[in-house]
């Protein structure tokens, strides 16, 4: 008996990576007095309330996450930033570990442990993760209703979108049920954006600040191509044989990237479309690239007019009345 409750005590602690509960020592026979001398011995270590690993030095990333869900669950689940560490998404990769329990529990957290107390705690824990951790979708909009520039909670959403992780439609249906949280408004409107194919904040930007603002006409976006070289994307096309490329990467030398662009520019040109192509410099001067698009569209065929996005925008009845 004593044999396989000590195999059965080996097991959890190698499904939990060397981290154990009080709970789980005293129903393998360990009493709390072994505890506590073996914690002054150095075999063991005491993390959190209840909560040790069963070694000495370091403690690994994932044996602390275990040893803080022993410590306050079952009813706990990794939340905010540590989920989205633990599902590959953030890269910030702070020590605090987040945990959400349900409201009812009168809990505090502690050193490098942050609690966070939630009514609809079952609605939004994914259980057959081990530790349990919140959805997905629950942990991207929560730690962009928390950033601190709006930019940079639209740049969240927009990247787990893009790298397919999520699709707006169920960010947009969790956010339904989210409708206190802040930014909610924003969000709701970035996540709509990224449903008609926005992919990236330089996306966003353009459709805002120059395509809508200047009253340029409604472009369609990523738009699949087949060539002979395989399919290519285009960011956004206009209706007028007119595309522009958005090129948000902070580094545009490797060879891929760069035979890449050739390629869907050549594409566009062997359909005598043309090409725009933008990078960054438009969040510094929308205006311009408006006035560059429009003069192209009007060029094609557009029979609109650009409209001035403000008193200091160049595009002034004047000067759009010069396009061509």
């Amino acid at each position: 008996m004593f044999l396989e409750v000590e195999r059965e005590f080996e097991e959890v602690l190698r499904r939990q990576l060397g981290a154990f509960s009080r709970a789980q020592a005293n129903a393998s026979g360990m009493s709390d007095r072994s505890l506590a001398a073996r914690s002054r011995a150095g075999r063991i270590q005491r993390l959190y309330r209840g909560a040790y690993v069963h070694f000495s030095g370091p403690v690994p990333w994932e044996t602390r996450l275990w040893a803080a869900w022993l410590a306050y669950g079952p009813e706990a689940a990794l939340a905010g930033e540590t989920a989205l560490r633990q599902y590959g998404i953030d890269r910030a990769q702070s020590e605090v570990i987040q945990l959400e329990i349900p409201h009812r529990r009168r809990l505090r957290g502690e050193a490098g442990v942050v609690i966070t107390r939630t009514r609809d705690f079952a609605d939004r824990v994914l259980g057959s993760r081990e530790p349990p951790m919140v959805r997905l979708e629950v942990a991207v909009l929560t730690v962009a209703s928390r950033r601190s520039r709006p930019d940079d909670a639209a740049a969240l959403v927009l990247d787990v979108c893009r790298q397919r992780r999520t699709t707006p439609q169920r960010l947009l249906a969790e956010l339904a049920r989210m409708q206190q949280l802040p930014r909610h408004g924003l969000l709701v409107q970035v996540l709509r954006d990224a449903a008609d194919g926005v992919q990236s904040f330089l996306e966003l930007f353009y459709l805002r600040k120059v395509e809508r603002a200047h009253g340029l006409p409604a472009a369609r976006r990523q738009v699949r191509v087949a060539g002979e070289d395989g399919v290519v994307y285009r960011d956004t096309e206009y209706d007028y044989d007119l595309i522009v490329e958005l090129d948000g990467r902070t580094g545009h030398e490797d060879a891929r990237s760069r035979w890449r662009d050739m390629t869907r520019d050549n594409t566009a040109l062997m359909a005598a479309k043309a090409t725009l192509r933008f990078g960054y410099q438009i969040v510094s001067d929308p205006c311009g690239a408006a006035v560059q698009v429009a003069t192209v569209l009007r060029a094609r065929g557009w029979p609109g007019l650009p409209t001035a996005c403000g008193p200091e925008c160049p595009i002034g009845l004047g000067n759009a009345a010069n396009l061509n």
